[in-house]
Parts: C-alpha cells; structure tokens; sequence
C-alpha cells in the first residue's frame, strides 16, 4: 500500500481472498443440478417447509410496492399551474390527501411548468425566425 492510502495497481488488496474463478466454478457446479434442485424445493415447499416457501415464492412473485390510491379532490381547470399547487399543498395539509402524494403532485406539476416555458420559448423563436 502507498502513502496515500491507495493500493497499488496490479497488486491485490486482499492476496489471501477469494480465489479468481471460485464463483464460476460454483456456478457451474450447481447449473447442472438445477433442475434437481428447483425440484426438491417446490417439493419442500409443498411439504410445508416455510423457508422453502419463502424461497420458491420470493423467485416467482415480484415484491410489493406502495401503490397510493385514487385521490377524490376537485382541481379547477382554470387555476393553474401555481394554483393547483397551492390547492394540493393545502389539502395535504389539511390532512385531506397524504403529504408525500401531495409532493409528488406538486413535482409534477413544476415539470409541466418548465416544458410548457419550452414549449412556449420555441413557438417564439419559430415566429421570429418566420419574419426574417
């Protein structure tokens, strides 16, 4: 190791670790009993074995995400973008929809600002290059 805390290149931070090509040869030493041992899982986990299941159901169902629920609040149409903003942060702080929806919202929302500022900004420079 140098003076600065760096190890060399070409020199090995750990010499005495895992050696090169152990996690392919494992790899490939378990891909050929695969099938057997898919196999015997689904049996274990047919059988009531609760980490097998746990196994067998963590490989075929996807995880579970946070999905919010519909929100049942009126915005008016002709508010907005900093008016419908204000209108979110004041029904989540009522309390009438959740704080983090609220934000996402709220996110949403200055996103549609800016590309409506782009969109607006190109539609200018059309027209001034349609004068000349």
């Amino acid at each position: 190791m140098s003076n600065s805390g760096q190890f060399r290149k070409g020199v090995s931070g750990n010499p005495s670790g895992r050696p090169k090509g152990a996690v392919s040869a494992l790899r490939q030493s378990l891909q050929a009993h695969a099938p057997a041992l898919i196999g015997k899982a689904v049996e274990m986990a047919l059988a009531g074995d609760a980490q097998a299941i746990r196994i067998c159901l963590d490989r075929v169902l996807p995880a579970l995400r946070a999905e919010a629920a519909p929100l049942d609040i009126e915005l008016p149409t002709d508010a907005g973008i900093a008016g419908t903003s204000r209108i979110l942060i004041e029904a989540a702080a009522k309390g009438d929809i959740p704080a983090d929806v609220a934000g996402q919202l709220v996110s949403a929302l200055g996103q549609l600002a800016r590309q409506t500022e782009i969109d607006e900004i190109n539609d200018r420079i059309q027209a001034l290059e349609g004068k000349q």
